[in-house]
Formats: structure tokens, sequence, C-alpha cells
């Protein structure tokens, strides 16, 4: 579907809600969230070509043309279906509990430049990460040296760990997890 012809199916132009932004914006006829800018159609063409028509919000849609659920944000766009899987270390996985929780953030954190990486349970919500890189990481400054992050989580909100979409409605949820995990 060519992009003007999308956009006149599934938005309409609206003043910028943005403070001392005083450009035009597409706005999603489904919930009224924001789209792209006037000016910027053609940054939305992936879109248009999936002809996700249904229920588009910012970041989440469905397609008509392919059957799919899409998720997406600028740095990646991906189409879930029934029978889609969820697996460690997908960009939609969430974890089912804490334990899985710290597990995930150890994995994040460990490759080849790491002699090794620790988690512990700070506070509710807050895991505290810890490793130290080894002489092959590129930053020489970085040799040997000890780092750690503070990996916050949302300790009433896990997700379903490693799953299979079987409804459409599952379909939908790992592409609203897709989105949350690429934005």
């Amino acid at each position: 579907m060519e992009v003007n012809e999308y956009l006149a199916k599934v938005a309409y132009i609206g003043h910028s809600e943005i403070k001392d932004d005083h450009g035009e914006i597409y706005y999603s006829n489904f919930d009224h969230s924001y789209i792209t800018r006037v000016g910027m159609e053609e940054d939305i063409k992936y879109l248009a070509d999936r002809e996700i028509t249904e229920e588009l919000t910012h970041g989440v849609g469905f397609s008509p043309k392919d059957n799919k659920w899409y998720g997406w944000s600028h740095r990646a766009i991906y189409g879930f279906e029934v029978g889609s899987e969820c697996k460690k270390g997908d960009c939609h996985y969430r974890a089912s509990n804490e334990e899985d929780e710290i597990k995930r953030a150890i994995e994040f954190w460990s490759d080849e430049h790491h002699k090794y990486t620790i988690a512990e349970k700070v506070k509710e919500g807050e895991i505290y990460v810890e490793w130290e890189y080894l002489p092959t990481v590129p930053n020489k400054k970085l040799h040997n040296e000890i780092g750690g992050v503070t990996w916050t989580y949302d300790p009433n909100n896990f997700g379903r760990g490693e799953w299979t979409a079987k409804t459409m409605a599952d379909a939908k949820k790992m592409a609203i997890d897709f989105n949350e995990g690429v934005s």
C-alpha cells in the first residue's frame, strides 16, 4: 500500500502536543497515539508495506493482509501469529518471576569480555549486577576493572517466560511485549 493512501486510512493530522513544538503530527484513528510527523511519511513505509491497518497504536497493530500482530519501534519490527514462540533471549521475552529476572540480568551482562557476572536483589524491584572486564574488552581503560549497574524491574508485572501463542490474543500480547522490548 502506498504511504499516503495508508495514512489516509489509519490516521489524521493534528497539531503537536509537545511543548514549544508547532509542527503537525499524524495521530492514529484508533487511539489517537502518535504515528509520525508530517514531512516524515516515508519513515513509516514499513507499516504501509505490511498494511498494519487495524488497532494501530504507537508501536502495535494488526495486519489483515498477513493475519499477524506486529510490534515495532525505530529499532525493529516483528509479526506474531498463532504458533509464534517466545524464548529466552528474544526481544519479547519477559521473566516470569524474580529468580528468572536475576538470571536474565546476569545473561544480559555476560559475554566474552567479562570474567564473571553476578547479580543479587538489593531491594524490591532492583537487582545489582556486577562484573569484571577481561583484557579482551576493546576499551583498554576497562581492562580488569570492576563494573556494575542497577537493573530495575516491576515486581508486580512479570511476564510469561517462555511460551507459545495459542490464540490471536496471545499473538497481540507478544507484539506488545516486543514493542516494549525494543523501545
